[in-house]
């Protein structure tokens, strides 16, 4: 018996509505959706003999959008079954974009009317209610126009933002998972549980469980919902570290990360999703912590164990169920696809792998074996069934009891489903051609990713390269998604990529790739310094970002083979990214690896590491420790020629002096970095150095001086398209300004700021910014507007986001009332409410309130 199928594989409608009433309602909005070229699936009696039940859930699960008609009738209630099929239909869209239409009407079924007060008040369904049938039809059909603009927006790219994280996007419907999704969203929303565990082995399905979660509740969480993934993080002292890098959240080095994200959570109303902690389980009082000091904030974390927690829930992740203990060859394909998760999972999995794949009764009790011998584990099973191409059901079988045979018996002191998951992938790679395994091999050695020109630098020459890759992709060992731009990019999951390193260090590659794949990185390093600085080098930042894997994966590399110089040169020319991107703790922790190996290094590179440690000790607020190596710095690098570094190593220790109020040193230095920086045509360091002698002459009186460096810097910084100094320019005018009474001019350059700082997604000036207006206004404007700006400010500030900015300007000096002053003009309430109303703004909004005043 064939398994049901819808007409036409375009994206499908599934039509629900009662049969014995609503014809020409349905007629409408059958051609509602043919005007927006999409294909209905409505139920009829064209698909028996098999059982009314069977084939609406083989419809929906083929359909992508769900629409409810309704009228007077609740619909048949079939024997033995409690609710109609009409509600069944409703309850099994519960992943699918649901529209509901219901018909004015005097008289409904009372079950009718209950179910409908469900869905009225349901957060997740769209509801209306209409009176004709030419109404339904233009109602139908502009919702699906919006629908589709909404979800074609979403592929669009991304406007730029400090992190590109997100929800994982699901590369394929989610099978089965409907008991636990309902049940995680009667944990996380209705009894508002703290900190959920999913925990189950290997392939089980953790993420892909804890990504649709996210996505079906993140509209439950005012600030929505957000994903960390741990795969990588090899030691518990990094979870802080890799938590701020995932939300986008700037550390220093000089308070611990998970501090930083504490701060930055506290006002936050969040779901946090946390992914792969097993590894790194003894960091499981950093979750504790922040879910302490950020009580809006949810955490689902997964996990192979409990974090053992207070407060925390654990939810332990089945494997999909499988058919009945009674089902084999002579079952009905029909009610094992309908009734089995693992058994429909295959058949999706099976039929993307080969088109014309199709569960039958000649191989249906071979299907049901496999997933069976399968436990259920979701990758095993994609894994199985990805080899329909090549092999019948029949034949997988028995490759799986002589590979499962041959590869177990070394491994008893395995759990079952542990043995199974590597016996699988072992299986599948065994299936390879000798050069596919030699590629899957190589490619491990990528670290969060790889593109087609990273690909054809680790491979080489010989062999077709993206015929191999494809057969990989169909095996699903390897995974492709595409970027926003439209060129596609490679990933493998980590349980995969363990494997593969496993081969890879098994043969006599392993040296020899790592080295291609670091030298690799470190020429990407360097193609990208002249850029980052610049207004049009975001897409650099965000490139690098997404390298981020590789890039660190490539330094470990460098240092682990005694070989701190090519580390240095990937850390130096980067060190953009590294500071604008929040990850100053990490590369000071690389800094210091290159610095214990200084014996390895030769004069010039010695000079730039210690002046790389030193800025990085200045960022941390590390004074002292930063000028040490700035003195011990400059000579190295007078000696070797670098005058472009001596002038940035000038300059910082000017501006160290200036935070020690010893002006005649601070100017000296500064107007000497300036002078060696003009000479070379380093136009960005000399705005710099332009707009902190602006500052430094501003705490000594000399406001036309003032203006005059502070325009000098912003001059350079246009003329350069230097995103960052004319960052720091702007702030040094708005100072300026601010110091003489210039109220609107000084707000004026705060609002470019903003906007410069938005732009690029810097989380650091973007509060110090918000701050100052949010002052000036507290004198001049609206003071309610002043409270929120203030509040949405506060939001956005951490311990490293108040030391990053210092590193740069001077704090600002405020001119308005303070909170207390606020708080007495508003009143407690009023003052209350604007706070709070500031905290939930978040970043765009703050911004536009900001800069539209």
């Amino acid at each position: 018996m064939s398994v049901i199928l819808t007409p036409d594989q375009r994206v499908r409608v599934f039509v629900s509505s009662s049969m014995t009433e609503l014809t020409e309602e349905r007629q409408a909005v059958r051609e509602a959706i043919g005007q927006v070229r999409l294909l209905p699936v409505m139920f009829d009696q064209g698909a028996r003999p098999h059982a009314p039940r069977d084939v609406y859930r083989a419809y929906l699960e083929q359909s992508q959008i769900f629409i409810g008609v309704y009228g007077e009738s609740y619909g048949w209630v079939a024997p033995g079954e409690e609710i109609s099929g009409l509600e069944d239909e409703f309850r099994m869209a519960v992943l699918l974009p649901r529209l509901i239409y219901v018909k004015d009407a005097d008289h409904r079924d009372p079950r009718l009317v209950a179910m409908l007060d469900g869905i009225e008040h349901a957060a997740d369904v769209s509801f209306r209610r209409f009176r004709t049938s030419a109404e339904l039809r233009d109602q139908v059909g502009q919702d699906l126009a919006l629908l589709l603009s909404e979800r074609f927006e979403r592929t669009r790219e991304p406007q730029a933002e400090l992190v590109t994280t997100s929800l994982p996007a699901a590369r394929t419907p989610l099978v089965g998972r409907e008991d636990d999704l309902a049940a995680l969203q009667t944990m996380l929303v209705e009894d508002a549980v703290p900190l959920v565990t999913l925990i189950g082995t290997g392939g089980i399905g953790k993420t892909r469980l804890a990504a649709a979660t996210a996505q079906r509740l993140a509209h439950f969480f005012a600030d929505g919902a957000r994903f960390v993934d741990l795969s990588s993080v090899t030691s518990p002292a990094l979870v802080g570290e890799a938590l701020a890098r995932g939300l986008g959240v700037r550390t220093s080095g000089g308070v611990p990360a998970e501090v930083d994200v504490s701060s930055w959570l506290r006002t936050k109303r969040m779901l946090l999703v946390v992914d792969n902690f097993e590894q790194v389980a003894e960091a499981g009082p950093v979750i504790g912590e922040i879910l302490r000091t950020a009580p809006g904030v949810t955490a689902l974390v997964t996990s192979r164990a409990p974090l053992r927690l207070a407060d925390e829930r654990v939810y332990v992740v089945p494997g999909l169920s499988l058919p009945p203990e009674l089902a084999g060859p002579h079952s009905d394909p029909v009610v094992i696809q309908a009734g089995s998760e693992a058994v429909r999972l295959f058949v999706d999995t099976a039929r993307a792998s080969s088109p014309r794949f199709a569960l039958t009764a000649d191989n249906v009790g071979a299907v049901i074996e496999i997933t069976r011998r399968l436990y259920g584990l979701p990758l095993a099973i994609m894994l199985a069934a990805a080899k329909v191409r090549v092999l019948p059901p029949d034949a997988i079988v028995e490759h799986l009891g002589d590979q499962l045979g041959l590869l177990t018996g070394g491994a008893r002191d395995l759990p079952d489903r542990q043995r199974t998951m590597r016996d699988t992938i072992a299986w599948s790679y065994h299936l390879l051609s000798a050069d596919e395994r030699a590629l899957f091999d190589r490619l491990g050695v990528f670290a969060g990713g790889w593109d087609l020109e990273a690909l054809a630098v680790i491979t080489g020459p010989g062999g077709d390269l993206l015929s191999m890759l494809d057969a990989l992709v169909g095996s699903t060992l390897v995974c492709l998604d595409t970027l926003p731009d439209g060129q596609p990019r490679f990933s493998m999951l980590e349980t995969i990529r363990h494997f593969a390193l496993e081969q890879l260090a098994s043969g006599d590659e392993w040296a020899a790739v790592h080295d291609t794949h670091a030298a690799y990185y470190g020429a990407l390093a360097r193609a990208a310094e002249p850029k980052l600085n610049l207004v049009s080098g975001a897409p650099w930042l965000h490139r690098l970002e997404r390298e981020h894997g590789n890039l660190t994966a490539a330094l470990d590399w460098f240092i682990e083979r005694e070989d701190p110089a090519s580390a240095l040169g990937l850390l130096w020319p980067t060190w953009t990214f590294w500071w604008r991107r929040g990850h100053v703790d990490e590369a000071g922790r690389y800094l210091a690896r290159i610095l214990d190996r200084r014996r390895l290094l030769g004069p010039p590179d010695l000079g730039l590491a210690l002046l790389a440690a030193g800025g990085n000790a200045s960022v941390s607020g590390q004074l002292e420790e930063a000028e040490d190596d700035l003195q011990q710095a400059l000579p190295l690098l007078g000696e070797t020629g670098q005058e472009a570094a001596v002038s940035i190593a000038v300059g910082m220790i000017g501006h160290f002096a200036a935070k020690r109020g010893d002006w005649e040193r601070a100017d000296h230095y500064l107007t000497e970095a300036a002078d060696r920086a003009a000479g070379l045509g380093e136009n960005w360091q000399v705005s710099l150095a332009h707009s902190r002698l602006a500052l430094i002459a501003v705490d000594n009186g000399q406001h036309d001086q003032a203006r005059s460096h502070a325009q000098i810097a912003l001059n350079l910084s246009d003329a350069g398209q230097e995103q960052f100094t004319a960052v720091v320019a702007h702030y040094a005018w708005a100072f300026c300004a601010i110091a003489q009474d210039y109220h609107v001019d000084a707000r004026q350059h705060l609002v470019e700021g903003l906007s410069l700082a938005a732009a690029a997604g810097d989380e650091a000036a973007l509060g110090t910014f918000l701050g100052a207006v949010a002052d000036i206004d507290s004198r001049h404007g609206d003071l309610s507007r002043s409270v929120r700006l203030r509040a949405a400010a506060s939001a956005l500030r951490t311990p490293s986001n108040e030391m990053w900015m210092q590193a740069f300007v001077t704090p600002w000096r405020p001119i308005g009332l303070d909170p207390p002053a606020a708080r007495n003009q508003l009143g407690e309430d009023g003052y209350a409410a604007a706070w709070q109303a500031g905290e939930m703004l978040g970043t765009e909004k703050a911004v536009a309130e900001a800069t539209t005043a």
